[in-house]
């Protein structure tokens, strides 16, 4: 189910990167007035005991696919001028405020990345779904409002990766346009 779920993050990860990137010569809309922007903030985050102070990714992405009747809402941002990321996957349809209790059990759940290029290396991705020895992983995402295509939420999370060593994020929020 790791691999699965650990597989899946990084799907929809690199989907909403492709979504939410600005190719060459695409226009500057400036004051985003299509509404397809989305902004990933945490005051304080940090990985193997340290703070790495506030992650703010002013070009996040907010994606929500539905196969086979199951829904998914994946928000990624890559911090601005870092290769950090977080990618939050939330299972079903949100059409109201709802709480999403994450960890061990949870088939929703927060990937924190050192390096959002390099999935690959396990031991740079910190998931929710995963525990230490002497922690367990987890943490809670609230949808604060849904209107239309608008959602608004909060967010924090411990993480671990497979070496065990810890990454977390506290009062985190997220608002923008869901495509």
């Amino acid at each position: 189910m790791k691999k699965l779920f650990f597989y899946l993050m990084a799907g929809l990860f690199m989907s909403t990167i492709f979504i939410s990137c600005k190719g060459i010569g695409d226009e500057d809309n400036g004051g985003n007035s299509n509404g397809n922007s989305a902004t990933l903030t945490a005051e304080h985050y940090g990985f193997d005991g340290a703070n790495s102070g506030k992650f703010s990714s002013t070009k996040a992405g907010i994606v929500k696919t539905t196969t086979a009747g199951v829904t998914i809402l994946a928000i990624s941002g890559i911090r601005d001028g870092g290769k950090e990321s977080i990618n939050i996957i939330l299972y079903g349809d949100i059409t109201a405020p709802k709480t999403f209790a994450l960890g061990n059990g949870s088939s929703s759940g927060i990937i924190i990345r050192k390096d959002y290029q390099n999935v690959n290396d396990r031991d740079l991705s910190y998931s929710t779904d995963n525990d230490s020895p002497t922690m367990t992983g987890g943490g809670e995402v609230k949808i604060i409002s849904v209107n239309g295509n608008q959602i608004e939420g909060t967010f924090y999370a411990v993480c671990h990766n497979n070496s065990s060593k810890e990454a977390y994020a506290e009062q985190g929020k997220f608002s923008g346009t869901i495509n």
